[in-house]
């Protein structure tokens, strides 16, 4: 991954978990808006509305007056448009080796951000024109953030403090919280993304699978949340009889193309060969149809037969759900097909219909318009088919 998409997820991440601590340190009834009113976090706590922007800034980052402009000038338009003096500022900005006193903004600073001439900026200027720099400032107030090791570190302690097992933070509670801040930042729907710290404690309480997001697999705990998630799969993957349903996102998997047919193959090696594996899996591909049927025809290419439910060029829901004929062979046994093999987006209602007992969601997509109800759901959000095969038991590594 490069230097810049690494900083940028880095920053996201110091982000959440700001806004985590703030969560976990509030009130129980207080509410806090992930991406509030200037971006970021809003927190409303009785009559008293606190906005905070946060600004991470990697090692070669030294801290100028211009590194905040932006923030600065959205908080003034804000103040000077729209918050009727109700609402008070905060910008919680990491710069490495800042002192805790570094940052310090008077009217000179102000006018010094009024006086950029950023084309980006004009917007904000233009509209703080007659603001009270003096009546801003009561209600605006700076600091330097923690360290991202350290902004975790804090974010796991409040977590200890209300009630969770210290050992199943790294690998468990810490990144379902993670993957559930992320979850609300990207709604669009300002009360959707509010929540409060007796919600959240309750939702982490119930939830007891890790989740595999490229949130996740992000943080610096990574290979600890691979193995853990191992580990919680393991338990249903052992089962012999079990129906197995798999969505893959084709566009979401690196190297997909090259590998989607060895990753079907790998699973037949390993959880479908014997005479007890009796429960056909289902292999339901989002992808383009002419991708699909290269997909297809490179599968027969490798003697898997797989059940498409398609007669002439009608699908029949009743052939695809159908058992195939078995036949002993060589002291072993010979499937009429392996595999039920389906594009996503055709004929779903058969998924709906005939329910299995687990989803596998393979690659970041969700599985919007499945009905999941009574189904185990276990969704594995990594772009990796070397992740992906070391989760669900195919390989024991994934580097």
């Amino acid at each position: 991954m490069a230097r810049t998409a690494d900083y940028t997820i880095q920053g996201f991440l110091y982000q959440f978990n700001k806004t985590l601590l703030e969560i976990l340190r509030a009130a129980g009834d207080s509410v806090v808006t992930v991406e509030g009113i200037v971006e970021d976090i809003e927190i409303v706590a009785g009559d008293v509305t606190t906005a905070i922007q946060c600004k991470y800034h990697e090692s070669n980052d030294a801290f100028t007056l211009s590194s905040i402009y932006k923030p600065l000038l959205q908080m003034m338009e804000h103040f000077h448009v729209r918050s009727g003096g109700k609402v008070n500022y905060l910008l919680y900005a990491h710069f490495p080796g800042l002192a805790p006193d570094g940052i310090k903004v008077t009217e000179a600073e102000l006018k010094t951000a009024l006086g950029s001439q950023n084309k980006d900026y004009q917007k904000y200027i233009e509209a703080v024109k007659g603001i009270s720099l003096d009546k801003f400032l009561q209600k605006f107030s700076a600091e330097v953030g923690l360290s991202y090791d350290d902004l975790a570190k804090e974010v796991a302690n409040e977590l200890v403090a209300a009630g969770f097992d210290r050992g199943e933070i790294e690998t468990l509670v810490y990144p379902n919280a993670i993957q559930t801040i992320a979850s609300l930042s990207i709604l669009h729907q300002e009360q959707q993304r509010k929540v409060t710290k007796n919600q959240l404690l309750a939702d982490l309480r119930q939830i007891r699978v890790t989740a595999i997001t490229h949130w996740t697999l992000a943080l610096k705990s990574r290979h600890a949340i691979l193995a853990a998630r191992r580990k919680q799969l393991k338990s249903n993957l052992s089962k012999n009889v079990r129906s197995r349903y798999f969505l893959l996102h084709a566009d979401a998997i690196d190297g997909f193309d090259d590998q989607a047919v060895l990753l079907v193959s790998d699973y037949l090696d390993k959880y479908h060969f014997k005479a007890s594996h009796t429960r056909t899996p289902v292999f339901c591909i989002n992808t383009d149809p002419d991708r699909f049927r290269s997909i297809h025809n490179r599968l027969m290419q490798k003697d898997i037969v797989a059940n498409t439910g398609v007669e002439g060029d009608v699908f029949r829901e009743e052939r695809f759900i159908r058992e195939p004929l078995v036949q002993k062979k060589d002291g072993g046994i010979r499937r009429e097909f392996s595999i039920r093999l389906m594009r996503f987006g055709e004929n779903n209602g058969v998924l709906n219909n005939k329910k299995g007992d687990d989803l596998f969601v393979l690659g970041d997509g969700g599985h919007d318009g499945l009905d999941v109800k009574d189904v185990n759901v276990e969704e594995l959000g990594t772009a990796s088919i070397a992740e992906i095969k070391y989760l669900i038991g195919l390989s024991d590594v994934y580097e």
